[in-house]
């Protein structure tokens, strides 16, 4: 061990003067296959300037906001491995090895886990951040991956600064209610209490669900989203290792269990994944020539869809792009919804890709996607096909007309739809109709946000 982290730190350093970085701001690399138009004199997209599709933020926000019922530890929130070791600020920037792997280079190097901010891993959809920091030799806590040495150099970020770019994405319009986990990864108690729990309180504040608060107003039981948000609370952090929580004051132990990729299986195994436990799969996407690869020894997510099928709660990779969060997408079809939604919307799912449609003639007959009254992953459909009919289809007893809340219940209904196409109840979350009551606590206080992101989608399609 004490080998490898020696030759980590001599490649480290070779690495900053081995190679030459693109000195004209022209983008490169990742930043360009994305599409940036805006990078750094190193070649990579400015934070805050990556493009991300409207439909998917739409479709991600509704993924989430499915959730709205669920308690905070079984909240699905896709996560990035290492989140603040990104290329974009410094980290790794003269790296070798070219993306994806398996690399052809034995010899090359790959020291960062992401390329662009935290900024824009948010707008991708990201909402589990991962953070090292240690306190260093010139008196800062700072955000790195090894301590004292090349490991943790002055250029590397202040760690305040990266609690400020996560409270100013949060304080954006349509940002302030998202769900946000933080896992701050410390590898030993370093004390400097103060200086971990100062930028949380400035920069998060009562945002944080604390420790205290779970345990005294909960018991220990994890709240719902829906009602962590009607008491202001969207963030909960965590620490890496039981004693490393500097009191209890912000930062809760660790309450899921970190796995490997490599362990995880395709549905139906879903490696160690259960109906109880709190799982996080992660990834290592870093390379240190001859000595270390850890795609081989730990594993990488290229592919978000059977973790999403599998209900796993975090699933962590690195390198993350717009192309890889949208795998993780199951609800609407690319485009959808073709029009904005309003309150006559009628929803189905596909038969043939098992996506969502928004229909123009809810006369159509379909079967109706029917759920357990009393297991949520129980689905059945309707005794009979019918015109889209939220409040009397016809559902066996014990079932009612509704829509799939996550990926492994999607995948639980498609078992049972008998191969057909069906209409789903997305009614609670459409608008009210103008004049009426204020939305039922079942619609999520996000609605507005989930218009203006379609709004722009067809928008988006009209130009294109």
């Amino acid at each position: 061990m004490h080998r490898l982290v020696f030759t980590i730190f001599i490649l480290k350093a070779l690495c900053l003067i081995a190679a030459e970085a693109v000195s004209n701001g022209q983008c490169s690399g990742i930043s360009e296959e994305v599409g940036c138009t805006e990078c750094t004199s190193g070649g990579y997209c400015m934070a805050g300037k990556v493009p991300v599709d409207p439909w998917f933020s739409f479709a991600a926000k509704t993924q989430r906001e499915l959730q709205i019922d669920e308690p905070w530890n079984n909240l699905q929130l896709l996560d990035a491995h290492n989140a603040y070791n990104a290329r974009v600020f410094g980290y790794g920037n003269n790296d070798t090895c070219n993306w994806p792997p398996p690399y052809d280079n034995n010899f090359c190097w790959t020291f960062a886990n992401q390329v662009f901010s935290l900024t824009d891993l948010l707008n991708m959809g990201i909402r589990g951040l991962e953070i090292d920091f240690w306190w260093c030799a010139d008196g800062a806590m700072r955000m790195a991956h090894l301590a004292n040495g090349v490991g943790c150099r002055p250029t590397d970020r202040l760690y305040s600064d990266g609690i400020k770019e996560i409270g100013d994405w949060l304080n954006q319009p349509g940002n302030q209610q998202d769900m946000l986990r933080i896992y701050l990864n410390e590898k030993e108690d370093q004390g400097h209490d103060d200086e971990v729990h100062g930028p949380l309180e400035e920069f998060l504040g009562d945002r944080i669900l604390t420790p205290s608060e779970l345990r005294d107003e909960y018991g220990g039981v994890w709240p719902t989203m829906k009602h962590m948000r009607k008491v202001g609370k969207n963030i909960v952090i965590a620490a890496s290792g039981e004693a490393y929580t500097h009191g209890d004051v912000y930062i809760h132990r660790r309450y899921w269990k970190d796995v490997g990729v490599n362990s995880f299986t395709n549905y139906p195994g879903c490696g160690v994944k259960n109906a109880t436990n709190t799982l996080r799969y992660f990834s290592d996407g870093t390379h240190y020539g001859p000595f270390y690869d850890g795609v081989t020894d730990t594993g990488i997510i290229l592919d978000f869809t059977e973790f999403v099928k599998c209900r796993v709660e975090y699933p962590a990779t690195d390198f993350i792009t717009p192309d890889v969060v949208k795998t993780a997408i199951f609800t609407w079809a690319e485009g959808q919804p073709s029009e904005p939604l309003d309150a006559d919307s009628c929803v189905w799912i596909s038969k043939t890709d098992w996506r969502w449609y928004l229909s123009d003639d809810c006369s159509i007959e379909l079967y109706h996607a029917c759920q357990s009254l009393n297991d949520p992953d129980d689905w059945t459909i309707s005794s009979s096909p019918g015109p889209y009919r939220p409040i009397t289809a016809e559902c066996p007893t014990g079932y009612a007309f509704s829509v799939p809340q996550d990926g492994y219940r999607t995948q639980k209904l498609r078992e049972s739809s008998g191969g057909n196409s069906l209409w789903l109840n997305y009614t609670p979350w459409l608008p009210e109709p103008v004049g009426s009551t204020a939305p039922s606590s079942n619609v999520s206080t996000c609605l507005s946000s989930l218009l203006f992101l379609a709004t722009l989608g067809v928008v988006k399609m009209l130009i294109e």
